[in-house]
């Protein structure tokens, strides 16, 4: 095989920048000996897999009924995993064409047949064609619980006043402090508090004084605040409005003072981004009904209270963390400390890389809502009320204390729990792949259920107790060590099963465990005793079947990429043709991608939610994705894209590119069309983060197109820089009718890509989860370590090269 030279003298290379003169081509020293790399070598992060599922009929008369079917690329069954939905019938069943990481070596099937009886099947990735056939043995039945729907009353939020006519308009950028006001002025509109607005479609750019020594006032901003500095409320609340954007760098409130009203309260379409971090004390409120986007840190203390009732994301792409390989780096490493008697009510979906809950602090999570986080931690009285979802992909951890009150559904990669008291209700999942315990208890009640894949060593004093008279579950799918010397107890009508279990004293034997067993618990090696199933423990405890629980009469059929709610990154060098300095972070854009079936597994409709994180050019770079095997006349519509700067795209009528043949969809035409930044944008550590908005941009067809053709093979996303000819593609993908050929020629390209040097390096990547890129001027191989072994050995060697494992990356490099 002919094999070419990877440059690993990147490290030696006097590059100027991201914006040096196009034509300027750097003299390039001999590479090292034995760096080569196979001229086939793709770059690809991900890889293509075609399921075949077939389903059994559950009776004669039920042929043509559908099966729901929903699979996963993890074990936690939840919406971070979720890669494919849809439904098959004993005579037809459903193909998926699926991209997912190089690493995913199991897929898990999750099924509910007609009559509302689910399973899970687990399917080793052994091969890019899989045919699984599922079987009814072993079937569960779903029901809806009584406990997700009334088990919570939802905590009201606090209110603000909204003003017919403001006190103030704030319409210059001009110097300004805002002040309530004095004694025996009143507003001569019948406002409570002196009112001050910024309207609709002006950007205030200079800082606002918030340092009002008089009665309260409030800010309300229909248009853009942006205050690139630390800013502290002082008897002054901000209300953002609908369609209203707030910037700030930091953001706190004064002590001293009783609150009357949400120190920050943001109306359902309204923003604010905190580019560092945000405090909330003294007793004060933030009501949020939009988007709260932090980078770092919030910090919610002494009697504070945060009402969530949309979307709350803390996400810094930092993350220092690098010590476990089931990290997700779709959740960064932002935090959000809730101590001293402070309160969090969700109502909507939080998702933050840590959540510490110390000191008598109290978490409710009401019905419908989520919060996803990588470590949950809490400890010393604090509570937990989750009605809802709540997902740690890493950790679910108690120290020294702490209740949780489980309604519905907790999802774990470990859980750790040390003096806890759990009280599992009834139809209600604790769900986790590992679990330790340490003088914790869990009181569950009928009809509740606790599954593990394997019990840690060392456990001590864990008791399941019930005194319910109908049975719960607990389930261990592993191995169990020996629980006699463990002062742990099994007590009241439980059912343990303990799938490896055997006879005897030897490992897994039944008589390391039959002491600790007591008031009519059994130990099993199969389950025997019917769970009835809930829409929040998933039907994984119910054996007996159901008759008359409907499943879905219109089922979705939508295939995600990387899944439904995770995140994948484009990586662009802007430079192509000549070689830049490889930091990978001309533009960056992390992306999610719903391809919408009907029931005949045919796309009528993509979905691209999109959002910039970085910018390291001065090179205006539009953004464009190619259906390679769509034409431009089968787009029906487009909606969503931002094309305000007018080049380097222009559209017809239904949204594709004007004068193509193949569907050309324009993104946006520049960067600065989205976001208000100057220089380069999220490069440098020493310069304030600035957050992006999230964007969609929705495909239609006219006539629906075979969901083989539309997989993220085909999905064919390219940077246009400075002028449209100029396209910036990912290996092995082709340029559009209107790339300047030109430009490809004499410069050194590989004569089979152009977008592959001779020696091998690209000018883009692709990964199937959010990716940590590097600082500016910091190329790709230095930040990180494995990146040239991948790179050398043609992706058979350190696959997940850009992991965050120990080792895997120079964080200092990192942005």
């Amino acid at each position: 095989m002919k094999k070419i030279f990877l440059l690993l003298t990147l490290f030696t290379i006097t590059i100027s920048s991201c914006i040096k003169a196009p034509d300027s081509q750097p003299v390039v020293p001999d590479p090292e000996i034995g760096t080569i790399v196979p001229s086939t070598f793709d770059w690809k992060t991900t890889k293509e897999i075609k399921v075949t599922i077939s389903v059994t009929a559950v009776d004669a008369q039920s042929k043509e009924k559908l099966h729901i079917i929903k699979i996963y690329n993890s074990p936690l069954l939840n919406s971070g995993s979720l890669i494919s939905s849809g439904a098959a019938t004993p005579n037809k069943p459903l193909t998926a064409s699926l991209s997912v990481a190089s690493i995913i070596d199991k897929l898990y099937i999750y099924e509910i047949n007609p009559n509302g009886i689910a399973k899970v099947t687990e399917q080793e990735v052994l091969s890019p064609l899989l045919n699984v056939k599922l079987q009814n043995e072993h079937n569960l039945m779903l029901t809806r619980s009584n406990a997700f729907i009334t088990g919570n009353v939802m905590n009201p939020a606090p209110t603000v006043p909204f003003p017919a006519t403001y006190d103030v308009t704030i319409n210059n950028n001009s110097s300004i402090t805002l002040t309530g006001f004095n004694s025996g002025e009143s507003s001569s509109h019948g406002n409570t508090y002196k009112s001050y607005y910024i309207p609709q479609g002006f950007r205030r750019t200079e800082e606002i004084n918030f340092g009002n020594w008089l009665a309260h006032s409030v800010l309300y901003v229909k248009g853009t605040l942006t205050i690139d500095d630390n800013v502290q409320l002082n008897k002054s609340s901000i209300v953002i409005l609908d369609g209203g954007t707030v910037n700030i760098e930091k953001l706190s409130n004064g002590g001293g003072y009783t609150w009357p009203i949400p120190s920050i309260y943001i109306q359902n379409g309204g923003k604010l981004n905190i580019s560092e971090e945000m405090q909330a004390n003294s007793g004060t409120t933030i009501v949020n009904k939009g988007v709260l986007s932090c980078k770092e840190k919030i910090d919610v203390n002494s009697g504070s209270s945060v009402y969530n009732e949309n979307i709350i994301r803390v996400l810094d792409d930092d993350d220092d963390d690098d010590d476990d390989d089931d990290d997700d780096d779709n959740l960064g490493n932002g935090i959000m400390l809730l101590s001293n008697s402070s309160a969090l009510y969700n109502s909507g979906s939080i998702t933050i890389s840590k959540i510490n809950v110390s000191n008598n602090a109290t978490v409710t999570n009401h019905v419908t809502a989520v919060i996803t986080t990588k470590n949950w931690y809490q400890t010393n009285g604090t509570t937990l009320n989750n009605h809802g979802e709540l997902v740690a992909t890493k950790e679910f951890k108690n120290s020294g204390g702490g209740t949780v009150n489980n309604f519905c559904r907790i999802t774990a990669n470990k859980t750790s729990s040390q003096r806890l008291t759990a009280n599992l209700k009834t139809g209600s999942l604790w769900h986790s792949q590992k679990f330790y315990g340490n003088d914790a208890t869990f009181n569950m009640d009928g009809g509740s259920m606790f599954l593990m894949a394997r019990m840690e060593s060392n456990p001590y004093k864990i008791s399941f107790i019930s005194t319910s008279p109908t049975f719960s579950l607990v389930k261990n799918s592993g191995n169990m060590p020996d629980l006699r010397w463990a002062a742990s107890q099994v007590k009241g009508n439980i059912e343990f099963v303990h799938e490896k279990l055997v006879e005897g004293s030897g490992k897994n034997g039944r008589d390391l465990y039959s002491s600790s067993f007591t008031n009519g618990a059994l130990l099993t090696k199969e389950q025997t005793i019917n769970i009835p199933g809930t829409t929040c423990n998933q039907s994984l405890g119910q054996i007996e079947p159901g008759t008359g629980v409907p499943t879905d009469p219109d089922p979705e059929f939508i295939t995600y990429f990387p899944s439904q709610t995770g995140w994948g990154t484009y990586a662009f060098e802007d430079l192509w043709p000549v070689k830049g300095d490889y930091d990978l972070n001309d533009m960056v854009l992390k992306f999610r991608i719903a391809f919408t079936s009907n029931s005949s597994n045919k796309v009528n409709k993509i979905s691209f939610e999109y959002s910039i994180s970085a910018v390291g050019a001065e090179k205006n770079s539009g953004v464009a994705f190619q259906l390679d095997n769509v034409l431009a006349s089968n787009i029906q519509s487009v909606t969503g894209q931002i094309l305000g700067s007018g080049s380097p795209f222009t559209v017809d009528a239904n949204g594709a590119e004007t004068g193509v043949n193949l569907a050309v969809i324009p993104v946006f035409n520049s960067a600065h069309d989205i976001i208000d930044y100057s220089g380069f944008l999220n490069t440098d550590k020493t310069q304030s983060h600035i957050i992006s908005p999230t964007n969609k941009v929705t495909v239609t067809f006219n006539t629906p197109i075979d969901q083989s053709l539309l997989t993220m093979e085909s999905f064919n996303l390219f940077l246009s820089v400075d002028e449209r000819g100029r396209e910036v593609h990912l290996p092995t993908y082709p340029s559009t009718s209107k790339f300047n050929t030109s430009l490809a020629l004499g410069r050194g390209l590989n004569p089979n890509d152009v977008f592959k040097h001779n020696d091998g390096m690209m000018w883009g990547l692709m990964f199937p989860e959010s990716f940590a890129y590097p600082i500016e001027r910091a190329s790709i191989i230095k930040a990180y370590p494995y990146f040239a072994t991948w790179a050398i050995s043609g992706g058979t060697n350190y696959p997940d090269w850009y992991s965050n494992k120990e080792g895997y990356r120079d964080q200092e490099l990192i942005y």
